[in-house]
């Protein structure tokens, strides 16, 4: 155990399947009133807590690099390569079995769990498994999305349950922190009263005794609690017998992870029992330090615990073949044994083809990575004085010191650019090909030939990979996350480290800065830092400074009179929001069809199904899909109907259903009748008040726009709100004027004049199938209970009277909901909105309101990419409908 913390596609069923999933859907954004204002607080607070555990790490990291600087303060870089130069092949070879016997034990960790866990796997596989996890967690750090998707890929393709997955993992965590908790326990019990006390107070001495103590007595009462007491949780804790089984196995583990070190230092420098207490309480700071492997924090915490009993030049030495022998061989093997893996499960040419051009990105990624520390330690590190010679034989010395310089920049460019590899982005490939060029140039400019030739194998390997990186976002676009922040910041400070360590015998001036000499090597790393420094800088004031994510672009006229041809009417009323603006329009190539979409953060959102010729349909898809692919963005579909569910299955989106749609079939519609007595009523009552109705032409509208305007800003100064956009109507002039218009008028009988009071724009298609209303507005000084049911009932005897077959009432958010006790989370969720979240929004009133003209529901459903991003889909839908600063056509 090394001192990090590592330790069957969706058919395409009948498109009326039900999907009982479904998050709130922000189509309604009454709801999101308060929780839009409120998202926005949480999301500024969220957004810097997530930095918190890095910079935290990275402090924790300097104050370890500052101790082990001041630790080994009477030695140079020469004495530990000449350390490195003295271990015997005999030592390496114990290392490497020792390596071998914990990483056996390792694989016992999944051994046992997949048995506890009730699964039957061949042992071969679980080996394997639980080998790539762990060199992966223990090389790569960030054990839960490294260590954890291997497991859960490798297990989920073998059949087991994401439960029996779950189980597996904590089973192996468990066993990790079990072993160090004994020793660490017994570590600090025992240390107390021999080589530990002298090294600190004896208050600190006393508090780390019982937090010794603290850890057996966990320990203790882990082994022995019996399950009868561990109530819901009982079937996750294993027997008394296996949690021995555990900690023995624990133990084992971290004992040969430590006889791996002590195997490297030198003979007789230090007794093993001390050796193993130093290794585990060391493991156990660069656990709680979070940084990937305990890199920096692990070796000067060794250094503090051991530098009195062994040379410091030795015990660094010994430290970077540990990481060598204990976790880049094995690293080196993983991906061997992973490739070989995949390979053989895709047996086929093609698929095989394919499961590379996937995993290659990521692999370039973190090689560009690692070429950019090798150039940032080797713009810093002392050049033999021979090759220097022969290098000013061949080339003037500014040549040497401006070689230095850019070297290191070109190190910081490449560390920046690994995350624009990993996402594919062809402006990063081509920017990473020019560095590693640049880069090997420099470094034979100054000598490093070995720097040289790894560049240039690395450079060979990855040219043919062109075609993998398609897309075509801006490097401006692509922020650093906590998880870069650590990796570039630990890269730096391990650089600077190296530096101050490399020229500690060097006194410090601010003329060293100018100083131009062959054998000024300390003056070239601190220029080499000085420029990485300013770089970082830079681009971090460019990532401050970018501009947002631009948006796609408006629809023209042209677009807008082709989007309105193709709206039949039939399942595809909802194309008049196109009319609005705020929605780039994208068309199939022969015309037929086209989706409209908006862009808020890395979503692109399709309100609704596309439009146009259900042949065409699928291949549009495809189209959006390879243009969010293209911008490196995510797709999204809102609002969606059954009818082309199949097509966003095999887009690999995921249905959450939002609601259920209320249609109502006009040929079977009959004001008389027991079922529609409350509406009569209210329709007659409207009558008497003196309510009138008419329908006019779009042409007209234009006519009507400023009594229409006066009723609009009075009805939103009543609500206290603002217009939405995206999937519901605004008041526009151009949407407005491009739909038939329904107005009712209130005629006061005792001065005989008509006034309007309200109005709605109709959504109609070509063909007479369907009928539906958007924007409704009415004049608040009117009682708007007669005026909508008065409004409804007219519009549905006049879509009759003029042929159209249904009539859409619109959707219900959260009804239909279906949420047993074994369902989804999501569907529970929905439930208990749609059930308790009256205060948010009236959820039930709403679907009791349309349930009075006996509809026929539908239901409607939201895909994304995954349950993880259904939270951030939400967060963009609502910056969509609140019309955020990425919106189109605002009025």
């Amino acid at each position: 155990m090394g001192p990090a913390n590592h330790k069957n596609p969706v058919p395409c069923h009948d498109p009326s399947f039900s999907v009982d999933a479904g998050p709130p859907p922000c189509r309604l954004a009454g709801m999101f009133a308060v929780a839009s204002r409120a998202g926005k607080e949480v999301r500024v607070k969220h957004h810097w807590r997530r930095w918190i555990t890095p910079l935290c790490s990275l402090l924790l990291l300097g104050l370890a690099l500052t101790l082990l600087y001041h630790l080994t303060h009477e030695w140079r870089w020469k004495d530990v390569r000449h350390a490195l130069g003295s271990s015997s092949p005999r030592s390496l070879l114990n290392a490497l079995l020792m390596t071998l016997v914990s990483y056996g034990c390792l694989c016992l960790y999944d051994l046992l769990a997949v048995r506890l866990a009730g699964a039957r796997l061949p042992w071969l596989k679980v080996v394997q498994t639980s080998f790539v996890a762990y060199t992966f967690s223990n090389t790569l750090g960030f054990a839960l999305l490294t260590g954890t998707s291997v497991r859960y890929r490798a297990y989920s393709a073998a059949g087991l349950s994401t439960g029996a997955i779950a189980r597996i993992i904590l089973f192996c965590s468990t066993t990790f922190f079990l072993g160090l908790a004994a020793l660490g326990g017994m570590a600090l019990i025992g240390g107390q009263s021999d080589w530990l006390q002298p090294l600190w107070p004896h208050w600190i001495a006393k508090l780390l005794d019982v937090a010794g103590w603290a850890l057996l007595l966990l320990v203790a009462a882990y082994l022995i609690w019996p399950k009868r007491w561990s109530g819901r949780h009982a079937d996750a804790l294993p027997g008394q017998g296996a949690r021995l089984a555990q900690l023995t196995v624990a133990l084992l583990d971290w004992m040969a992870a430590a006889a791996v070190l002590y195997a490297l230092l030198p003979a007789g420098s230090v007794s093993y029992p001390m050796l193993l207490s130093a290794f585990v309480l060391a493991a156990l700071l660069g656990v709680l330090a979070h940084v990937p492997g305990g890199l920096g924090v692990f070796e000067a915490a060794m250094t503090l615990l051991l530098g009195h009993h062994i040379q410091a030049n030795q015990l660094l030495a010994a430290l970077l073949l540990y990481r060598i022998v204990y976790y880049l061989v094995p690293f080196t093997l993983a991906l061997i044994l992973l490739a070989i893996e995949e390979l053989r499960q895709n047996r086929h040419l093609r698929s095989g083809v394919r499961y590379l051009r996937n995993l290659l990105p990521a692999f370039i990624s973190l090689g560009t990575f690692a070429a950019g520390t090798l150039l940032l330690c080797s713009s810093v590190l002392p050049t033999l004085h021979s090759r220097i010679d022969a290098m000013l034989a061949l080339w003037p010395l500014p040549l040497l010191e401006l070689a230095h310089v850019l070297g290191g920049v070109s190190g910081i460019l490449l560390l920046l650019l690994a995350r624009g590899l990993y996402r594919r982005l062809d402006a990063a490939f081509h920017l990473a090909q020019l560095l590693l060029a640049v880069g090997m140039l420099f470094s034979l400019l100054k000598g490093d030939w070995e720097a040289s030739l790894f560049l240039f194998v690395f450079l060979s390997i990855i040219s043919p990979c062109r075609a993998l990186f398609h897309r075509k976002g801006s490097l401006l676009h692509t922020p650093l996350t906590p998880a870069n922040l650590l990796a570039i910041g630990a890269v730096l400070l391990g650089t600077l480290w190296l530096l101050l360590f490399s020229y500690r015998h060097v006194p410090y001036d601010p003329s060293l800065w100018l100083t131009f000499t062959p054998t000024a090597s300390a003056a070239r790393g601190l220029r080499a830092m000085g420029a990485v420094m300013a770089v970082m800088l830079m681009a971090g004031v460019a990532q401050l400074l970018s501009p947002l994510r631009q948006a796609a672009e408006p629809p023209t006229a042209d677009e807008l009179q082709r989007a309105r041809s193709l709206i039949s009417g039939d399942g595809d009323i909802h194309g008049a929001l196109a009319q609005l603006g705020d929605k780039s329009l994208l068309f199939h190539p022969s015309g037929d069809a086209f989706l409209m979409y908006g862009c808020e953060g890395t979503s692109w959102i399709v309100m609704g199904d596309p439009i146009g010729q259900p042949h065409a349909i699928e291949e549009l898809l495809w189209q959006f899909a390879e243009l969010c692919d293209a911008h490196d963005v995510t797709p999204i579909i809102y609002q969606a109907s059954p009818r082309y569910l199949p097509c966003y299955l095999e887009l690999g989106l995921i249905p959450f259903k939002l609601g259920e749609e209320a249609i109502i079939d006009l040929n079977q519609f009959e004001l008389s009748g027991g079922k529609l007595r409350n509406v009569r009523q209210s329709h007659s009552r409207g009558k008497r008040d003196g309510l009138s109705f008419e329908v006019i032409p779009a042409c007209e509208v234009q006519h009507y726009l400023p009594m229409l305007r006066t009723i609009s800003d009075a009805w939103l100064s009543k609500k206290q709100g603002r217009e939405k956009g995206f999937s519901v109507g605004f008041f526009d002039e151009h949407y407005l004027c491009s739909n038939p218009l329904a107005l009712v008028r209130k005629t006061d009988t005792e001065r005989n004049e008509s006034r309007l009071v309200g109005f709605a724009n109709l959504w109609t298609g070509v063909s007479l199938h369907c009928l539906s209303v958007d924007l409704m507005r009415y004049h608040p000084d009117v009682d708007h209970g007669p005026i909508m049911d008065f409004l409804f009932v007219e519009l549905l005897l006049w879509g009759k009277a003029q042929g159209y077959q249904h009539f859409n009432l619109g959707m219900a958010p959260m009804s239909g909901l279906n949420a047993p006790p074994l369902g989804s989370f999501w569907a529970r969720l929905g439930n208990t909105l749609y059930r308790r979240g009256n205060r948010f929004y009236n959820f039930q009133g709403l679907r009791r309101y349309k349930e009075k003209y006996a509809p026929e529901w539908q239901p409607r459903y939201l895909l994304c990419s995954s349950k993880l991003a259904l939270p951030r889909t939400l967060t963009h839908l609502i910056g969509l409908i609140s019309r955020g600063p990425l919106a189109l056509g605002k009025s």
